[in-house]
């Protein structure tokens, strides 16, 4: 495949989608599995996000192994092992054997989305790569709901559940050939020394985008996580249809996200979409816990909020190219966002889900209004050095468009 055309860009944005479901396909069916292997509510969560958490503590190294070996070569060995670990959580007939491969599927899901983002930073400059970063944004969102929509009909039917590993091995299998076809880097390219992490961590702007992108996913896992429990809970619906309302509200999130290279390429300042989708996403949380709010106003906040955040998630990813200290270390600085990303993805729910007593509403809002604040505050210094770089080539890439 040509470096950083659409069908290059598409396949990444598939390897990211189908890293997401390495953690949310154990989701729809974490009841069958915790009856078979007899598991506590609290080993179940663990369950369910164990590979996230490999990514929360290890993403800054799997990044500079990216810069190391190449984003083609770790996307190949990224969809090889999370194939593996699907294979073991099928064979699994004991808690550690299910959890050995929940691990295994970790080492996948880092490689995978850390890896396809930065193979499309290193391969697209100028509009395409807001526009192309934009799109990536919304990978998380579109996965989830993939996922859930597919492998819920397998729940509550026995050992059904590890069809859905087995169907997910499957098909890493076909990406793991696949990804052969992505463009390899320069063969030029020095290797890169484990030194260099500290180029990344020494410098402020990437903790800028960070700081940012972790208080993203803290505030939209917490609220979408929970957001079933709150509202069933609240105004006595349906899980169904609780469900359906947060399966609604995803949607708001891609469109969201995707607008956000567009809007740029358009001439929008960034600085302007930076607050607006700050505004609308503190608006969208808050009104969702105020007291008078009724079940139809709750559905449609949680909508705006999820519009915002989607906004504001995509513009994130556009400034990480420009806080990067230079091409050759995009991988251990989309790695370090990731870090932070998923320390607020383990964080959020649980924080959220406390608050979920008689009062706790105004602790809600106040998470709503922090996080939004820290969501917001460091993207225009971020978007100031993204600019400035954007219009730079990237070795290996194709000109800026």
């Amino acid at each position: 495949m040509r470096p950083g055309k659409w069908p290059c860009i598409i396949l990444l944005y598939v390897y990211g989608v189908v890293a997401t479901s390495l953690v949310t396909q154990s989701a729809p069916v974490i009841g069958d599995v915790s009856d078979r292997f007899h598991l506590s509510h609290t080993v179940s969560g663990w369950v369910i996000s164990i590979p996230s958490l490999v990514t929360a503590v290890a993403a800054v190294f799997g990044g500079w192994i990216i810069d190391r070996v190449g984003d083609k070569q770790v996307i190949v060995g990224g969809s090889a092992f999370a194939m593996a670990g699907n294979v073991v959580v099928v064979l699994a007939q004991n808690t550690a054997t299910l959890f050995a491969g929940r691990l295994v599927e970790g080492v996948g899901y880092l490689t995978l989305t850390v890896g396809a983002v930065t193979m499309i930073m290193r391969t697209t400059t100028g509009a395409r790569r807001a526009v192309a970063l934009g799109v990536w944004a919304s990978h998380t969102a579109v996965g989830i709901s993939l996922t859930l929509s597919l492998i819920a009909p397998l729940a509550g039917h026995g050992e059904r559940w590890r069809w859905a590993f087995g169907g997910h091995a499957i098909l890493l299998a076909v990406l793991a050939a696949t990804a052969f076809l992505l463009p390899a880097r320069d063969a030029g390219a020095p290797v890169r020394q484990l030194s260099e992490i500290w180029t990344v961590l020494r410098r402020l702007p990437p903790y800028r985008v960070a700081l940012a992108s972790g208080a993203s996913a803290f505030i939209q896992t917490g609220i979408m996580n929970a957001l079933t429990a709150y509202l069933t809970g609240r105004f006595a619906v349906s899980t169904s249809e609780a469900a359906g309302a947060g399966t609604i509200a995803e949607g708001f999130v891609i469109v969201g996200s995707l607008s956000v290279g567009h809007l740029l390429k358009a001439g929008q300042s960034a600085r302007r979409l930076a607050l607006i989708g700050g505004a609308v996403t503190l608006v969208g949380g808050i009104v969702l816990y105020l007291p008078p709010t009724q079940y139809f106003g709750a559905c449609a906040s949680v909508c705006a909020f999820s519009l915002g955040i989607g906004l504001v998630n995509g513009l994130i990813w556009t400034c990480v190219p420009g806080v990067a200290p230079s091409p050759e270390t995009m991988g251990a600085t989309s790695g370090l966002v990731s870090q932070v990303t998923y320390l607020g993805v383990l964080l959020g729910p649980p924080a959220i889900f406390s608050t979920l007593h008689d009062g706790g509403w105004t602790t809600r809002a106040g998470l709503v209004v922090v996080m939004v604040v820290l969501q917001v505050a460091p993207l225009p210094i971020g978007l100031a050095v993204s600019r400035a770089r954007a219009a730079r080539k990237v070795p290996g890439g194709p000109a800026a468009e």
